[in-house]
């Protein structure tokens, strides 16, 4: 697994990941834990992990204060 620091709406996350991805992907991804409040730690309490989409695909995606863990299907488990 590889681990990245990213820039995205005045916030440095890191981004852990498997496989390779596109800046629009982790933007999306990002986007959508921010609308979901994910890096709520109320919220973090609360959500095991999420299933976000960007295009066709389906990532499955953890959040532990501001790290993101991005799966890539096939999954696994």
């Amino acid at each position: 697994m590889e681990s990245v620091p990213f820039l995205h709406a005045n916030n440095i996350f890191t981004i852990t990941f498997e496989d390779d991805l596109e800046f629009a992907e982790i933007r999306s991804i990002l986007d959508q834990l921010l609308k979901l409040d994910a890096f709520n730690m109320a919220t973090q309490e609360m959500d095991d992990y999420y299933n976000l989409t960007h295009g066709k695909t389906i990532f499955r995606v953890w959040v532990s204060e501001m790290e993101v863990i991005v799966q890539r299907p096939p999954f696994k488990d």
